[in-house]
This record gives structure tokens, sequence and C-alpha cells, in this order.
């Protein structure tokens, strides 16, 4: 099996769950492309202050603060690594790679067309996409096998961004990691494993997210194992059952707040 892996730089959850697919299955990876985009990006016209208060609101003070230090700390590492390799390790990908000798990639975006000619090359087997970039065409019809990627919500149900706030925001009883086959369509292709997540009433969007990349490389390593075996026995992600998530917006997260704020006196007062 060959595969290649195209993700964001992400030290908040992401990159944890791919150094864990690098290191089960370092002997299969050709190589790891990284792009620009992180999740912080949003479609134009949008504005990223409203989206950056949004999630604010949505993860609560703490962890927002939290994960921001996570992710100043992980980019002043960065930094000084480049000025003075020696004395600090690289903290990215790119350092868990070249443990293994995978080659790596720094790209604006993986259809960037010198890129896609260069990987052509690779008889790739597998791709696992973990971008925030909307793949084309010419990337899709690269690896032999597929493009792969894991969504945090069982699919066909919350296509789309942010999946842990919206199940929680409609007030759902399950959620879950689904590992699907990428097409032109957003999150619509046939899915490979999915593994559920009941819902606690103690639970919230940091401890959905938490749980949710708990169970993601179990869901992923399973998903390639069954892909190298040849299994077809597809679930299908149908169209018709499917419901979309755009990003929140900075009212609805204010409604989530509101929701959890009330939901907390009631627990409190029925103590």
């Amino acid at each position: 099996m060959r595969i290649l892996i195209i993700t964001m730089d992400d030290p908040v959850q992401t990159n944890s769950f791919i150094k864990k697919i690098i290191e089960n299955k370092h002997n299969d990876i050709i190589g790891i492309a990284i792009t620009k985009k992180d999740r912080l990006s949003i479609k134009k016209g949008n504005s990223k202050v409203k989206y950056i208060l949004s999630l604010l609101l949505i993860m609560g003070l703490s962890q927002f603060i939290k994960n921001s230090f996570i992710i100043l700390s992980y980019k002043f590492k960065k930094k000084i690594n480049h000025l003075l390799p020696t004395f600090v390790k690289d903290p990215s990908l790119k350092d868990v790679a070249k443990k293994y000798n995978i080659r790596t990639w720094e790209i604006q975006t993986p259809n960037n067309k010198n890129f896609l000619e260069e990987i052509s090359t690779l008889e790739i087997d597998i791709i696992i996409n973990q971008s925030q970039n909307i793949l084309k065409k010419d990337l899709l019809s690269i690896p032999k096998i597929g493009i792969i990627n894991r969504h945090n919500a069982l699919l066909p149900k919350n296509r789309g961004r942010l999946t842990p706030f919206w199940v929680l925001y409609n007030d759902e009883k399950e959620t879950g990691v689904s590992i699907h086959f990428v097409t032109e369509e957003l999150d619509a292709g046939d899915i490979i494993v999915q593994k559920k997540i009941n819902i606690d009433k103690n639970d919230n969007f940091n401890s959905l997210v938490k749980k949710n990349y708990e169970l993601a490389p179990i869901a992923m390593l399973e998903a390639i194992d069954k892909l190298e075996e040849g299994f077809k026995n597809f679930i299908p992600n149908s169209k018709e059952k499917a419901t979309y998530n755009t990003t929140p917006t900075f009212r609805e997260a204010f409604e989530y707040r509101k929701k959890r704020l009330k939901k907390f006196i009631k627990n409190l007062l029925s103590y």
C-alpha cells in the first residue's frame, strides 16, 4: 500500500492525529504534503474576527485561551527552530516525517499543477486528506483506490464544518467519526468506516471534539486496512438523508452559549 498524506498544520488536534497514522503506517507512507490553510480559513466575504469571537463563545474562555496558547507556542517554536535548529526541535510534522525518512512538501494548495504533476508519478494507492482545501478533479483522479477523509459526524447527517457544535446545537443524541471517500461534492463519498459516540448530558463542544479525535486514528487505521484487503462493502452516503452545516454565525454561537448556561443553572438547582 502506497499512501500520501495531505494535511494542514494544526497543533491543537490534527497533527497528533496524523502523527498516530504515521507511527502505525510509516512503512506505507511515501510522502506528506502540508498546506497553508488552517482552521481559521473561511470563505471570502466572511469576517474572521466574528468567527474567532464565535469560537470563543462555543469553546468557552478557558479552552479558547488554552488552544490559543498551544498555537502561539507552536508558531514560536517553529520560528526559533528556523533560526536555531540545533537548539530547538522542529515541533511540526516535518520532524516526525524526518524520523521515518518520509518526504515532505510545503504547499499553498494541493491543487497546484506542479505538485499534481510530481505526485502523479508516485503510483499512489490512497491519499489521506486532512487539509482545509476543496480538492479538484485532477487530484481526485490520481490515487488508484481513492482519497479518504476523516469527518467528525455520522454521515450522511451533518456534512460541513464544525460538526461537534452543530450536533449539540440541534440537541442530537449521538455523533461519531466517519472515514469516507472524497468526491467533488462536499462530504458526499461512500463511507468506509463509521464509529458512533453517545452524547452524554454533560458533553460540551470541547469534550465531543476530544472524543472524536480519540476515535479518529482507530477509525482511519481500520479503513486503511480494509482498503488494503480489497474491502468494497461501503456504507452509502445518501444525498436524500444528508444534512448540511455552514460556519456558525456569531448569533448561533451566542444562542448555543445561552443554552449551555441555562442547562448549567438547571443542573445546579436540581442538586
